[in-house]
């Protein structure tokens, strides 16, 4: 009797984490609401952080999770799940797409509106309005200009989203690691909170174009699919 060809694993999302599209349309709309609503509260946040030190106390363990938002930390994970992942190591191409293409999205934002750095700000009592000043600004305004959104946060939760479609099992310990990223970047003065939310929003939108059920979604399903059992 020959062999029985093994049959491929199967690569569909578990319930809570599939991006369904009115799920997926719902939660980015949140998302961006919270992000409006939190540019009340982002002067008097950043001043607590920048001038207050609020959270000094947290400082080096909140800088020391901050590679979980950053490019060579989902590179060297998704190789590793390439190379050990088993059969399900294709997903490892989602998992770079998802962690890597919120944050190139948010660079090419920032070149595109510009916004002071709380830790640039002059005077934290002026209308929220006067941290943005213009738009288009290219690379000429420099680093301090570009706070608006926030890159880490964009990668931090894209790769956590991307982590947790894959591993679900993990999520909450994405999910806080991801949370730390972005109040890391508001304790540091980097960004204000709507920063991180906006660049949030940019992270699901892609989360739900690479995990949901649209073309790009099941191209990585045959890309997935092929690398099983290589």
């Amino acid at each position: 009797m020959s062999a029985e060809s093994p049959s491929l694993p199967s690569l569909s999302l578990p319930a809570e984490v599939s991006p369904t599209a009115a799920r997926s349309l719902g939660t980015f709309a949140l998302i961006l609401l919270a992000g409006v609503l939190a540019l009340a509260v982002d002067l008097p946040l950043s001043q607590a952080m920048v001038q207050g030190h609020l959270l000094r106390p947290m400082h080096y363990v909140l800088s020391a999770l901050e590679p979980f938002g950053q490019p060579p930390a989902v590179i060297a994970v998704s190789l590793a799940i390439l190379s050990c992942g088993g059969v399900r190591r294709g997903a490892g191409f989602r998992i770079v797409a998802g962690g890597l293409v919120p944050g190139l999205f948010a660079d090419i934002l920032k070149l595109c509106v510009a916004r002071v750095r709380p830790r640039h700000v002059s005077d934290f009592h002026e209308a929220v309005s006067t941290t943005f000043s213009g738009v288009f600004p290219g690379t000429s305004a420099g680093s301090e200009m570009q706070s608006w959104p926030s890159g880490h946060t964009a990668v931090a939760v894209g790769f956590c989203l991307a982590l947790s479609a894959v591993f679900p099992k993990g999520r909450w310990l994405f999910r806080i690691l991801a949370a730390l990223v972005a109040l890391q970047r508001i304790e540091a003065g980097a960004h204000y909170l709507s920063d991180t939310l906006f660049a949030a929003a940019i992270a699901w939108g892609v989360y739900a174009t690479v995990f949901g059920g649209g073309p790009i979604g099941r191209w990585f399903d045959r890309v997935e699919a092929r690398w099983a059992y290589r």
